[in-house]
């Protein structure tokens, strides 16, 4: 198993991640949206759901797809792998981020971490389906535990 700061990186390079994705998806809404009944701006339609969904599929499985790593893991130099190590495709990436509403926003990550601390690759439920894992990135110097 990891040790604690292994799973500190985990959890800030997930939230680096979404805090970019939602800071886009709050400005696209305030840009874009048109005031509701309750006084909050709302957008409405196919069209702005395929844009925010596009979104969602280029900042997080293309980038892991294409460059191994999204940019919370570049940030914490983590890196996503198969189980064998090797890159993964932009499928793999795509079906472990399906899986991201289970793992991370059910009681706000407590479901991906236990599941990670009780498998031998430390991986999360999207891991297991895409057999991908996440590791620290081997081409940089080792961290300094504190």
């Amino acid at each position: 198993m990891r040790g604690r700061w292994y799973f500190v990186l985990r959890a800030t390079a997930t939230v680096l991640d979404y805090a970019v994705y939602w800071s886009f998806v709050f400005a696209y809404i305030h840009y874009f949206g048109k005031p509701n009944d309750q006084g909050t701006q709302e957008v409405q339609g196919c069209g702005h759901f395929l844009v925010l969904s596009i979104a969602w599929v280029l900042w997080l499985p293309l980038m892991e797809g294409l460059l191994g790593r999204s940019f919370g893991k570049w940030t914490c130099d983590l890196r996503v792998t198969t189980l064998y190590g090797k890159s993964i495709s932009v499928g793999q990436a795509f079906v472990r981020r399906l899986l991201d509403p289970i793992d991370l926003l059910s009681f706000f990550g407590l479901v991906a971490y236990i599941v990670a601390k009780n498998t031998p690759l430390s991986q999360r439920l999207g891991d297991l389906v895409a057999k991908t894992r996440v590791i620290e990135d081997e081409t940089l110097p080792p961290r300094r535990e504190v």
